[in-house]
């Protein structure tokens, strides 16, 4: 009964994330890239997060404020590592790279279909939308440059999917925080198992202090509320911090 019961609740859970990562990011109105959820649960593009995040720091649907450190860590609901070897699975030939200050990344996919067909096309440059921001692509000079700033400026180049990167659009392709319900599912199953034998071993601890001593019924009470109030729920946390690379 108890495997069953898990087994719908994972079920939900992957329903609910796969429906996530398909709709629509409520700030560019496209379909999200790399779809990552704020800690009051809404969704967007990596990008627009990180473009929400260095204007105003606040969620664009319901206004609550984005931890200062939330990229750090963001909570992604696809494995970036997942797509990244799918790309290099595809017919797709060439992907383009933008400097960053340790080493080079790749484009996310819409930037990098935009680019490609411009270069394809023969035009001299692109302007891409990129964190809340223009940036023009210039394939001449191969850089890429703020367009509300030009001191913003960084080295481009278009090379195979099998270039070596450090990730795509700032999300490192190692020790990324993924939501995956699975994993949610049994963290939550081995935490209650802890949990219940935390609980026993104190309760355990409690009837043998209580046979110790003779004590009144009220102070027996007492006594119990006075247990119950140190026993806790063990809470594991292994989050790491990785760094990221602004556009």
């Amino acid at each position: 009964m108890n495997e069953l019961s898990s087994q719908r609740n994972m079920n939900c859970n992957t329903m609910l994330v796969e429906s996530r990562t398909e709709q629509d990011c409520a700030v560019c109105l496209q379909k999200c890239q790399h779809p990552t959820q704020l800690p009051c649960g809404h969704v967007f593009c990596f990008l627009c997060v990180k473009g929400v995040a260095f204007q105003s720091r606040k969620c664009a649907m319901c206004r609550a404020e984005i931890p200062v450190d939330y990229l750090d860590n963001p909570v992604l609901l696809e494995d970036v590592s997942s797509a990244q070897s799918n790309d290099d699975d595809s017919n797709q030939k060439y992907q383009w790279y933008y400097e960053g200050r340790n080493g080079w990344w790749k484009y996310d996919e819409r930037s990098n279909n935009e680019l490609e067909l411009a270069f394809s096309a023969g035009e001299s440059s692109c302007t891409l939308l990129l964190a809340g921001a223009l940036y023009i692509v210039d394939f001449q000079a191969l850089t890429q440059v703020r367009r509300s700033d030009q001191t913003r400026k960084r080295r481009v180049k278009r090379d195979t999917t099998k270039f070596p990167a450090k990730g795509i659009a700032g999300i490192k392709t190692e020790k990324r925080q993924v939501l995956d319900p699975k994993n949610d599912d049994e963290n939550s199953n081995t935490n209650n198992a802890c949990d219940t034998a935390n609980i026993r071993t104190n309760e355990e601890n409690l009837s043998s202090t209580l046979q110790v001593e003779v004590i009144s019924e009220n102070e027996r009470v007492n006594y119990v509320v006075d247990m119950l109030g140190v026993i806790h729920l063990d809470d594991d946390d292994d989050s790491t911090s990785d760094e990221t690379e602004n556009i």
